[in-house]
């Protein structure tokens, strides 16, 4: 137990791309279970393209890179295979720095603590959201709410203002690792304010599927994860894709890829279709703010 503390494009024509559609349906499901998997994305490429591009780190990252690959793939003849591991944006950050990947993929920028020699390039604008059960709407949290909420004074949510459940809160958040656990911590909670006991996990998808299991539960996730769940607003401000882009909401972060020194070769091609490409600014659109 640790402390309380994170596509869609053109539809593909009828016919063989129906296939790639459905291998993009399962690549998405299998990125839940992210930490313990890798994903080869498509076949092998055509004789001289690049080597395969590696990457591990964020899942909420993983999921719109997991998109983003595929329609790369779509688009070039030449494009590399992409693998894609979990593990979280420690993990990914200190993958990026030993070489072990191309790319880490982290839900936050560079901080003094990290490794020298690191590049950070965005990919996304996102959130983190606090989120509860469907079956539990709580209509707003304060921030003078949230305190006795993370340290355990308030232990039902007959104690929450507008929640229809009465029972003992479960409480649900992430490792210290974690960058949505940071964002949570420096954004909602006070210096003073204990963390009481709380189920932890390292991926955003397990974060999401207790909450979605457990009517009583509260916690928070990345905002593309906090689809099939209830996000509470935060002192009357929703988090949203709308609230995000307007600097409304407070909980904000920036997803993106960690490389040492800058990009080369054929990661740097992709990150520039990225920037770049119509479909690729649709894909990251549909999920988060385009940066």
């Amino acid at each position: 137990m640790g402390g309380l503390s994170g596509a869609s494009g053109a539809a593909p024509s009828p016919g063989p791309a129906r296939g790639r559609g459905a291998a993009l349906k399962r690549a998405r499901r299998l990125l839940g279970a992210a930490t313990v998997a890798s994903l080869l994305l498509t076949p092998s490429p055509a004789p001289g393209a690049a080597r395969t591009i590696t990457m591990s780190g964020a899942s909420p990252a993983q999921a719109v890179v997991a998109d983003l690959a595929y329609f790369y793939r779509r688009e070039r003849a030449d494009a590399p295979r992409f693998s894609l591991v979990g593990g979280g944006t420690g993990i990914g950050i200190a993958d990026a720095a030993r070489g072990i990947v191309d790319a880490g993929l982290s839900g936050r920028g560079l901080e003094p603590g990290d490794p020298p020699g690191l590049t950070f390039t965005p990919l996304a604008r996102s959130a983190i959201c606090l989120v509860t059960n469907p079956a539990n709407r709580v209509p707003n949290l304060t921030r003078a709410q949230l305190q006795p909420l993370v340290s355990g004074a308030t232990t039902s949510w007959a104690q929450i203002a507008g929640a229809p459940r009465r029972d003992a809160i479960e409480r649900v958040t992430f490792d210290v690792t974690s960058a949505a656990r940071n964002v949570f911590l420096t954004t909602f909670v006070d210096l003073a304010t204990p963390l009481a006991p709380a189920t932890t996990y390292t991926a955003s998808a397990q974060v999401r599927d207790h909450i979605a299991a457990t009517p009583a539960a509260f916690g928070y996730v990345d905002l593309e994860f906090a689809r099939r769940l209830h996000a509470v607003p935060y002192e009357g401000v929703p988090c949203t894709r709308a609230t995000v882009a307007d600097g409304s909401y407070p909980a904000r972060r920036t997803l993106g890829f960690v490389t040492r020194g800058r990009p080369a070769g054929a990661l740097a091609r992709f990150l520039a279709w990225i920037r770049t490409d119509a479909t690729a600014r649709r894909v990251i659109a549909s999920r988060y703010v385009v940066p």
